[in-house]
């Protein structure tokens, strides 16, 4: 005989129909079998007599009385379980079901919602008779498409992983009457199941690490593993098997010392305890009276609420998780580094023509090599690197001066331009020319006109393109004399003194004599005017 120690009315709350009807089915055998009357059963069972002696008659059929057949040990049924005949009545609505099974059927297989089944029926029937429909006709396996198993408990020892999850809370109206989201980044640490939480209202990745700072912060210490699930901010792709993490966030773990842990997708049951709490802080929040809005009082009231959260005792460990954070899992956890994360920025995007490319809104140079190619940009508060196909092809210190939005290296203009743009190289090719050309290009440099100086410097070294160096000496001689410090007055100079030399050159050349066999020197036609003016006499040439 099998004892029970709960009574009829407490029983009845904890068991199902089926349960109830077999357990007071072997009550009944139990008590006929040691020969107490039908009578007393009613009164001690609280049954019918109709009921007690069905039993009995069912009981002699199968042996139980007459000790033929041993009773099965509990909780297996002495009798099979009446038909429920409400599964036998077929209604209007089924009978037109019966109709389009095969249309039914057709798109179930062809992986059919049953829901947009029941939207696209060609008969009206009420959703509760459909789903009947189908459960008779054996089609209600195919619905649930998540394929059902055992899962195994995670188990995490101290220190081993802190689980982290987003969640949204509400959405709220500012001061300015502008419509904003309140999100709940929170985490859980395996073992002891301390929370933390951080109230956001954007969750961007300069955000979100900043905020998985802090819980490293809030919990003393970095686990050996974070895990969460595939948000960009995390992860660049999703995969079953190896996912693309984000490189901000590999430097960021990196620094930290944690290994990162995305989940494969679709598998939040791969860390519930995170996935239990977002509701829980719903909850927790539900009675918050302040502003909506006000991120600050929300994180005030949700970390009182933690506060005597991790003092209570757990529903799981039957410990208060501030006792296993304490003693157990905070010794276990690694130190923190001894500076912060100088938090980093990525993009990825395309070297412009001219060299540069776009990083928050500043441009820096590349090699020509790489111009139209794509590039990856990842930059803190004071460098930037730019990578191409994971080689680091340059780095660059941050631009913040608001006045100025590129930074070029100098390797990376043409060689004239490498020398024509600093003072040391135009001094130094002014010098290949003459000791007046060094001298008149530092008074120059002098001025402090800048990109107006460099312009005028220019066009005096470019004259060697047209002129011999001494004579460019010579001129910028003469306009060092004068005090003019300007390219077009060492080009006037050199101007005249070429047209000075040509016109020395034009009487010299007329000057010239040349000898020839039909040709008298020109002594001899001076010699004969003379004679001729004698002979005649003055009056010779008078009229």
């Amino acid at each position: 005989m099998v004892s029970h120690s709960m009574s009829k009315e407490s029983w009845r709350g904890h068991m199902n129909t089926r349960t109830r009807r077999r357990l007071v089915e072997r009550k009944i055998v139990e008590k006929l079998r040691e020969g107490i009357g039908v009578n007393r059963i009613c009164r001690e069972l609280k049954v019918g007599k109709r009921r007690v002696k069905d039993t009995c008659q069912r009981a002699l059929e199968a042996g139980y009385l007459d000790g033929s057949t041993p009773m099965p040990a509990y909780p297996e049924a002495l009798f099979p379980d009446p038909a429920d005949g409400r599964a036998q009545k077929e209604s209007q609505g089924w009978k037109e079901l019966t109709q389009h099974l095969e249309w039914i059927k057709e798109r179930l297989e062809s992986n059919w919602h049953a829901i947009t089944v029941y939207e696209e029926l060609p008969v009206k029937v009420t959703r509760s008779c459909f789903y009947r429909f189908l459960a008779k006709q054996g089609l209600t396996k195919g619905l649930h498409r998540e394929q059902l198993r055992v899962v195994p408990e995670i188990v995490h020892v101290p220190g081993e992983a802190l689980q982290v999850d987003w969640g949204h809370l509400w959405t709220a109206t500012n001061a300015e009457g502008r419509k904003i989201k309140i999100w709940v980044f929170a985490g859980v640490l395996g073992y002891s199941r301390v929370i933390t939480a951080r109230v956001m209202t954007e969750c961007d990745q300069q955000r979100t690490l900043s905020a998985l700072a802090e819980l490293y912060e809030a919990i003393g210490g970095v686990p050996r593993r974070t895990t969460s699930d595939n948000p960009k901010v995390f992860a660049l792709k999703a995969d079953k098997y190896e996912p693309t993490i984000h490189p901000i966030y590999e430097r960021f773990a990196s620094h930290y010392g944690t290994t990162i842990e995305c989940l494969m997708p679709k598998t939040p049951q791969q860390k519930g305890k995170v996935e239990r709490i977002i509701p829980y802080l719903r909850r927790l929040l539900e009675a918050f009276l302040g502003d909506k809005s006000d991120v600050a009082a929300i994180q005030a009231y949700l970390d009182r609420k933690l506060t005597l959260a991790t003092e209570r005792c757990h529903g799981t460990t039957r410990e208060r998780p501030i006792d296993r954070w304490r003693n157990e899992e905070q010794p276990a956890l690694k130190t923190l580094p001894a500076l912060p994360y100088d938090m980093e920025h990525y993009h990825q995007g395309r070297v412009r023509r001219d060299g540069h490319v776009r990083f928050l809104g500043k441009y820096y140079s590349v090699s020509e090599e790489f111009i139209t190619k794509e590039v990856v940009v990842i930059g803190n508060s004071r460098q930037v690197a730019i990578y191409h196909e994971n080689r680091l092809i340059e780095t660059h210190e941050r631009v913040l001066d608001r006045t100025r939005t590129k930074s070029t290296k100098p390797h990376h203009r043409k060689p004239w331009e490498q020398v024509c743009d600093n003072h040391e190289g135009l001094t130094a090719q002014a010098l290949k020319i003459g000791p007046c050309v060094a001298q008149l290009v530092e008074k120059i440099l002098l001025k402090g006109d800048g990109f107006i100086d460099y312009r005028r410097i220019w066009g005096i070294l470019s004259l060697v393109k047209t002129y011999p160096n001494d004579e460019i000496d010579a001129a910028c001689e003469d306009a060092l004399l004068h005090d003019s410090l300007s390219y077009a007055a060492v080009r006037s100079y050199l101007i005249n003194a070429s047209s000075a030399q040509a016109l020395n050159a034009t009487e010299g050349s007329l000057s010239k004599t040349f000898s020839s066999r039909f040709q008298r020197d020109i002594s001899e036609y001076s010699q004969m005017l003379l004679s001729l003016g004698t002979t005649k006499g003055d009056d010779a040439y008078e009229h």
